[in-house]
């Protein structure tokens, strides 16, 4: 096992060239990371522990699939890893919430990847239970952000955007579910390795995979960061 620094590995690219989409509301930015190539060898390596995962629970997690989720803590920021922030702050600034951004609700800053495999579900049919993480009804402009990163070199499927109203969210049982019984796909935010889009969280969302077989042997890697708009 070999020590690296965070910074290093989770570096972002010294140029960014941002593109907007103002009908769905989709910041998208091609090469973020300046070491992509690192990052998916570090997490092809490393053991993801299971994520909402509890054996006394009647989960599907484990049997129908892996859900897993890797928490690191920023112990100690450094100057390099706080500009970072305040590069993607500042990027948000220019179309929703023009004040300060929380990055750091939990009580300290972390990087989370979310990672996926499938173990016999095939069907695409079956998708991301749909979530929010702002109300429906909160505004673009003072709504919580979604920041994620494809990491995974399968590139498939994405993100979908949902019309609809909200479900009891039961993921802890299981993270898949005949989505489109109750919903309409507005849109999906195609997965690119090492892509980032950012959107606002009032949009019932969700993980979308076009061909399960992709991730019988590989894993959907996504890295996750929320922007809470601070209001005083």
């Amino acid at each position: 096992m070999e020590p690296y620094v965070t910074e290093e590995l989770w570096r972002i690219s010294p140029k960014l060239e941002p593109e907007f989409d103002a009908v769905k509301q989709v910041l998208t930015i091609p090469n973020f990371f300046a070491n992509p190539e690192d990052i998916y060898e570090h997490l092809s390596n490393r053991p993801v522990p299971m994520w909402k995962y509890n054996p006394e629970r009647n989960s599907r997690n484990g049997v129908d699939y892996l859900d897993c989720r890797v928490v690191d803590t920023v112990g100690h920021p450094s100057r390099e890893y706080i500009n970072s922030l305040e590069t993607m702050k500042s990027l948000c600034r220019r179309y929703w919430w023009k004040g300060d951004y929380n990055t750091s609700l939990s009580g300290g800053e972390q990087i989370e990847i979310n990672c996926f495999k499938t173990l016999s579900v095939t069907d695409n049919k079956f998708q991301h239970y749909p979530h929010i993480d702002s109300d429906l009804g909160c505004p673009d402009s003072t709504s919580t952000l979604n920041l994620l990163v494809y990491l995974d070199k399968e590139e498939n499927g994405g993100t979908a955007v949902y019309g609809g109203e909200w479900i009891h969210n039961r993921e802890e049982q299981n993270l898949l579910y005949p989505v489109e019984e109750l919903f309409d796909i507005e849109h999906v935010i195609p997965a690119k390795f090492n892509t980032c889009v950012i959107f606002p969280g009032n949009r019932l969302h969700g993980a979308y995979i076009d061909d399960y077989n992709k991730y019988k042997d590989n894993w959907r890697y996504s890295y996750v960061k929320f922007l809470h708009p601070v209001q005083r």
